[in-house]
């Protein structure tokens, strides 16, 4: 009915342009005619106002955190396999990791394997060295003893005295030396040759220390003398973190989140003991130490901790919400409202903190910023 009774009133409006205004006299005093009924109103979505709101900006505080892993510095001592002889083939340790261990306890578990040629090789060297050791022995003694005799006889203040016993001298150091070297082969023979009743049997190695085990990696093949865990005396309560774009400096307030065996958050407090801009180029490491006061209940502390330090704090900075910042070329501005109307003004952001921007022009003080 708007839209008939609007394009009534242009159609009136049209012929009354046309045909003069005569056609369109009114009954007044003036003897002119009265347009304003002919007067077009516009519609609601064309009535278009401008509308905004006003952001006020306040000084403010900003301080920024910087958290980082501390990592436990326990004195370590490692668990080494020791197994001279066989391929073990490990089974799986029968510790879980980061948990506390008694001295002898297992660790782990591994099946010992020889090859059946290779014991009967072993077995067939030891018995032929044995024999033949032992016969050369009788041999070589008799020899010796002979010889002793034969410089017994020589008269004791004669130069042919002398010569003979000196060689008699070295003939039976080199003798004795040859037996030790000997004797000691075929010993380590005999223990290579005694593991082999171990073949296919279940054996473990133990915690050489009481501590908190750490497990680095899964086995999956074991060798003498290969670390197959590290454990970690429990009582200490410094910490070492990556410092190594120095963002922790000596005496600042740590504060650390850590969770205890039962899985129960707890807060800690702490204080940075050193950095390596304190340390000879030959200690430096990339990290810095912190000391965290533990409750004297903690019996374990735990093997790592979230340290979180203040790293920037500032007073009379400006906050803005992200949502009023205007973009353009690069370069950031707000919308501002003076009294002579909306102008733009140019920002420097410094930081980003939630959903808004910070700035350090403490001069926007009390800056009505216009919000579309």
């Amino acid at each position: 009915m708007h839209n008939i009774k609007r394009k009534t009133a242009l159609l009136s409006l049209a012929l009354c342009m046309t045909f003069g205004m005569a056609g369109c006299k009114n009954q007044n005093d003036s003897g002119e005619k009265d347009l304003s009924d002919y007067l077009v109103t516009l519609s609601d979505q064309d009535n278009h106002k401008t509308s905004y709101e006003i952001y006020t900006l306040e000084l403010s505080d900003y301080s920024s955190t910087f958290g980082a892993i501390a990592s436990a510095k326990y004195q370590e001592t490692p668990v080494i396999a020791d197994i001279p002889y066989g391929n073990p083939v490990p089974m799986g340790y029968s510790v879980a990791n980061n948990r506390a261990v008694n001295e002898g306890a297992p660790i782990l578990r591994y099946r010992l394997e020889f090859d059946e040629v290779y014991m009967a090789e072993q077995r067939l060297a030891y018995t032929r060295k044995s024999e033949r050791f032992e016969a050369y022995k009788v041999k070589e003694e008799k020899r010796l003893a002979e010889l002793a005799k034969e410089v017994s006889q020589l008269p004791s203040d004669s130069e042919a005295f002398a010569e003979a016993l000196e060689d008699y001298q070295d003939q039976e150091k080199a003798y004795n030396e040859y037996v030790e070297d000997t004797q000691a082969e075929i010993d380590k023979l005999a223990e290579e040759v005694a593991a082999f009743e171990g073949n296919g049997k279940i054996f473990t190695i133990n915690a050489p220390v009481s501590g908190v085990i750490s497990l680095p990696f899964q086995m999956y093949f074991l060798n003498d003398g290969m670390q197959i865990a590290t454990i970690n005396d429990p009582k200490t309560d410094i910490y070492a973190v990556d410092n190594q774009f120095g963002n922790f400096m000596v005496g600042q307030k740590v504060m650390g989140d850590y969770a205890d065996p039962n899985g129960d958050k707890h807060t800690v407090e702490g204080v940075v003991l050193s950095v390596d801009s304190l340390l000879p180029l030959r200690l430096q490491s990339g990290s810095a130490y912190i000391r965290f006061n533990f409750p004297e209940n903690v019996k374990m502390p735990p093997d790592t901790v979230h340290a979180v330090v203040e790293a920037e704090k500032m007073k009379d900075v400006i906050r803005i919400p992200i949502s009023l910042v205007r973009h353009h070329y690069g370069a950031d501005y707000i919308e501002i409202l003076t009294d002579e109307g909306i102008t733009q003004r140019n920002i420097e952001v410094f930081t980003e903190a939630g959903q808004d921007y910070i700035v350090l022009d403490a001069s926007l003080a009390g800056t009505k910023v216009v919000k579309r």
